[in-house]
């Protein structure tokens, strides 16, 4: 593999200011080596998202793009995989000539401390290797210093720093700090210089209470004092996407890691902004060309005892369910759709239990399906005496 250096990227810092107007892709928890439910198809679903987003930043002719964390799902990775995101990124660079630069943070899943069952020493994270590879830029601050230099300005030529200018934008960032990080939050604000009468970005890697049930979260009244330092506070973390009093931007992630992600509204965020008197920004969400999802439901109205009556009731039903299902796509086209099927009703005798590892083949193998996912909730057919009385 060649190595690229630290040639790769153009960075424009200081302009006049008759020409302070640029434009951006935000985008975020891209889980790049996701292997989704062990299907291959869908984790090239993930590869393939990201391609969209570097073909929009392309098409829209923006300036950089902001990647808010979790851009791997895990330190775990098989190596076609990575060598393909590299050859991606590099064949990127070349096309843009390294004017639109990646930026990015770590998330948790890009710095998670065990893999494959073992600790791991804490600096690794693969963004680190594109990094040093020259590939993307990896902002990071250290809060452990005196507040004028938590965020030193990037050095090409280290691949280091907390922060940097594009144009008039200054683009700010923190690896993730914790599920609930506002003890920091004091500390970056004063680290943020002001009234330098540049665009302020703060990348980071957390969600806010109250925008996904039962999950952790920053309380929206104590972010609020980072306002009049902050213009545009870029997050990643949550799966769904949200803006908040027009400042904070959560773009949700690029494919559906998991079921329930596939209901979420989710994407990317295209920026414009603009200098007249004031900076004036303009936020369009973008929904990329993800994989198409069913949702089916098999009802058990009676209680199967017999094996061989048991599979022709599926098969009987798969059949109705997916009958309009064309069946002319590949499995790389995204219109061919990924199932969830629920099996609920009456529970057949445990004799005659549903083998799952069967019925997915057997979908996959009858049908125009890129993959199956079996859920099972059937009624508790035990009884107690009480019923009787």
């Amino acid at each position: 593999m060649e190595h690229l250096g630290k040639r790769n990227f153009k960075i424009i810092p200081n302009i006049e200011r008759s020409n302070t107007s640029f434009r951006f892709i935000h985008a975020s928890d891209l889980h790049l080596g996701c292997d989704q439910y062990r299907n291959n198809y869908r984790s090239d679903d993930f590869i393939r998202a990201f391609e969209e987003i570097l073909k929009l930043a392309i098409h829209h002719m923006v300036d950089f793009i902001l990647l808010g964390g979790d851009i791997f799902t895990s330190l775990e990775i098989l190596p076609e995989k990575l060598n393909r995101i590299v050859q991606i990124l590099q064949d990127f660079i070349n096309l843009t000539n390294g004017t639109i630069p990646l930026i990015m943070i770590e998330g948790n899943h890009d710095i998670r401390k065990f893999s494959r069952g073992m600790k791991v020493n804490h600096g690794q994270s693969w963004l680190k290797f594109l990094s040093n590879l020259g590939l993307v830029i990896l902002l990071d601050g250290n809060l452990n210093e005196p507040p004028e230099q938590i965020y030193p300005l990037y050095d090409p030529k280290s691949n280091r720093g907390g922060k940097i200018q594009i144009k008039s934008a200054m683009i700010y960032g923190n690896r993730y700090l914790s599920q609930n990080p506002k003890e920091h939050l004091p500390k970056i604000r004063e680290a943020i210089q002001q009234d330098d009468g540049l665009f302020h970005i703060l990348l980071q890697h957390f969600g806010i209470e109250g925008q996904m049930v039962n999950v952790p979260g920053v309380k929206f009244q104590d972010i609020l004092f980072l306002k009049d330092r902050v213009d545009y506070l870029a997050l990643g973390h949550y799966h769904l996407q949200f803006i908040l009093d027009d400042w904070i931007f959560n773009p949700g992630s690029s494919e559906a890691a998991c079921s329930v992600d596939f209901s979420y509204k989710r994407g990317i965020f295209l920026v414009k902004v603009l200098f007249k008197e004031r900076y004036i920004k303009q936020v369009h969400p973008i929904q990329l060309n993800n994989r198409r999802y069913l949702w089916k439901t098999i009802l058990f109205k009676t209680e199967f005892r017999n094996r061989e009556k048991l599979n022709e009731y599926i098969i009987q039903r798969l059949k109705f369910l997916l009958k309009d299902l064309r069946s002319n796509l590949q499995p790389s086209d995204c219109s061919m759709p990924f199932l969830f099927l629920l099996l609920k009703g009456k529970k057949p005798l445990n004799s005659y239990k549903i083998d799952e590892k069967c019925l997915r083949t057997f979908i996959s193998e009858s049908f125009p399906v890129v993959g199956v996912k079996i859920f099972q909730k059937f009624e508790n057919n035990l009884q107690t005496i009480d019923k009787f009385f």
